[in-house]
Order: C-alpha cells, then sequence, then structure tokens
C-alpha cells in the first residue's frame, strides 16, 4: 500500500511520543546532544533540513547508526554521480508551505496548505558520495551563522528584558514583554541556566512584536500545550546550536501529558509546532549574528 502523508505524519509523531514516554521531561536530550555531535541533517544538495524534518531525520540517524547527517532523494544522488544501493529503505519525509489558489466557485484568492512526502536516503546508504562526507571535527559547527556564538553571546544580543529575581519561577510575561529567571548562583550547573533561558526566550519570540504566536490562557488549555512544546523544541534547537547539554526540568513533567495528548489527536501539530520552534530558533540567531557582524564591523 502506498505512503500517505497522513501515514508519514502519523509515524513521525509516534516515534516523538515514544521518545517522550521513554525519556519524560528531559526527551529532547538525546536528540540535541545527538545534533551537537554530529550537526544537523541537510540535503546532498546543500539544503539544511528545517522543522519537523529535521527533528525525524536525526531521531533515525540515532536507531540506524548513521554518523553523518547527508541525505537526498534517489535522483538527487543520482544527479551526483551517486548511487543508491540495493536493498536500502529510505526514510519518509514531508514538505509543507501555504500557497494562494484562486476559489473556482467564488473567485476569491485564498491560502491553503501544501503537503507532500518524499524518501530520502543518507550517505551511507549510497555509493559513489565518499567524497561529500563532512570530517568530524567540522560537523557541530556546519553553518556559519553558527560560528563562535556562545549561549551567553545569543541571549544578551536580544537586548530582551531579562529579569533575575530570587525564588523558583522563569516565565515569559506577554502582557509587560519581560523575561523572569531566578538567579543564576541557584542553578546546579550553567546548562540548567541556559536551557532555561532559552526556553523563555523561545516564548519571548512569540510576543505580537515580534513573531506573534497565539498563547494559552491557563495550563491545561490546548493552545498552552502548544506553546509549552514550540518553546521546548526551541530550546533544545538552540542548545544543540551552542553546545549546551540539554538538561530535563522537573516542571515540565507537568506539560508531557498534555503535549502527548495533542499530537496524538492530530498528527500535524507536531510539524507546526516544529515549523514555529525553527523559526524562533532562526529569528533568535539571525539576531545573535547580525549583532555579531556589526560589532565585527
Amino acid at each position: 500500500m502506498a505512503t500517505t502523508k497522513q501515514n508519514v505524519l502519523e509515524t513521525i509523531a509516534t516515534k516523538v511520543i515514544e521518545m517522550m514516554e521513554e525519556h519524560g521531561s528531559g526527551w529532547t536530550k538525546p536528540w540535541s546532544g545527538f545534533v551537537s555531535d554530529h550537526g544537523a541533517p541537510r540535503s546532498g544538495v546543500g539544503r539544511r533540513y528545517t522543522g519537523i524534518n529535521s527533528l525525524w531525520l536525526t531521531v533515525e540517524m540515532m536507531e540506524r547508526g548513521y554518523d553523518q547527517p547527508i541525505f537526498a532523494t534517489f535522483k538527487q544522488w543520482q544527479s551526483l554521480n551517486a548511487s543508491v544501493k540495493k536493498g536500502e529503505k529510505g526514510i519518509p519525509v514531508v514538505f509543507f508551505k501555504k500557497i494562494d489558489i484562486e476559489d473556482k466557485d467564488t473567485g476569491e484568492r485564498k491560502t491553503i496548505p501544501l503537503l507532500k512526502n518524499f524518501t530520502v536516503f543518507n550517505i551511507d546508504q549510497v555509493e559513489g558520495a565518499d567524497g561529500m562526507r563532512i570530517d568530524g571535527d567540522a560537523l557541530p559547527n556546519d553553518q556559519e551563522w553558527m560560528d563562535d556564538l556562545t549561549a551567553e553571546q545569543i541571549i544578551e544580543a536580544q537586548n530582551a528584558d531579562i529579569q533575575h529575581q530570587a525564588g523558583d519561577r522563569a516565565y515569559f510575561s506577554r502582557d509587560l514583554d519581560h523575561i523572569v529567571l531566578p538567579l543564576k548562583g541557584q542553578f546546579a550547573s550553567s546548562d540548567g541556566y541556559y536551557g532555561t533561558a532559552f526556553h523563555e526566550l523561545t516564548h519571548w519570540t512569540g510576543h505580537k512584536s515580534r513573531l506573534d504566536r497565539t498563547f494559552g490562557k491557563r495550563f491545561g488549555d490546548e493552545a498552552y500545550a502548544f506553546e509549552e512544546l514550540v518553546a521546548e523544541m526551541g530550546a533544545a534547537m538552540l542548545c544543540a546550536v551552542s553546545g549546551v547539554t540539554v538538561e530535563p526540568r522537573p516542571d515540565h513533567a507537568k506539560y508531557l501529558a498534555s503535549w502527548i495528548k495533542a499530537i496524538k489527536d492530530d498528527a500535524s501539530k507536531l510539524m507546526t509546532a516544529a515549523s514555529m520552534a525553527e523559526k524562533a530558533s532562526m529569528y533568535i540567531l539571525e539576531t545573535a549574528n547580525q549583532t555579531q557582524l556589526v560589532e565585527a564591523a
């Protein structure tokens, strides 16, 4: 039976749910650590995979034992004078974008989602591509805008209103547009501090003056759980880029059931959350990169 678009989304969602159930509130730790060590998945023709595909391909690399983050479709490998080995099983990924069309009945323009799935193969599954392999020392920092960006520099470059207060609360206030974090000395490690800061900074990008995401009003409602999942993924992406080790936060355990329910109810929500997390992390990293370029000028 042909693989449908929904089958692919459900397969990806099921795998992520398994990670959540196995690793609890630290479910992104093995994923982020693997990206830091091996580099983010990218296409053999030069494009970095984003959103849900980045998460999905990293998980597949971990499970299949691949140490190179390079993938391409059957035809792309052929265009690169390489060939997929006989009997190799590819990995389904998804392509999503919104397109404008004209309604046939009313003539009005409207935006609809376009979802396609296609199959890619890792460089370990092909012959004739050894020259494309990446030296291990070059893998963690695989893009120019990632170079030399430490966690502290990334945070400082945002010029966000971050207030440190004695206590055990970490949150972003949308009304006041500021982040509250416990004192640095209250954290057992720098990883714990920066992981928490990145989580709240991802929330910060959702303010109406920046990326304008929908926030939930209270714990337990769907929008609240969705935004927490976006922040969780965004923090993991930023940790992977900056070399911070993801540390499970005890307070995230209470969100886990809501995340799992949301994904089980609608697998496409995982893709949407990953896309928003990617956009948030890129917003932060691009701001940090631009600040660094100005300072260097």
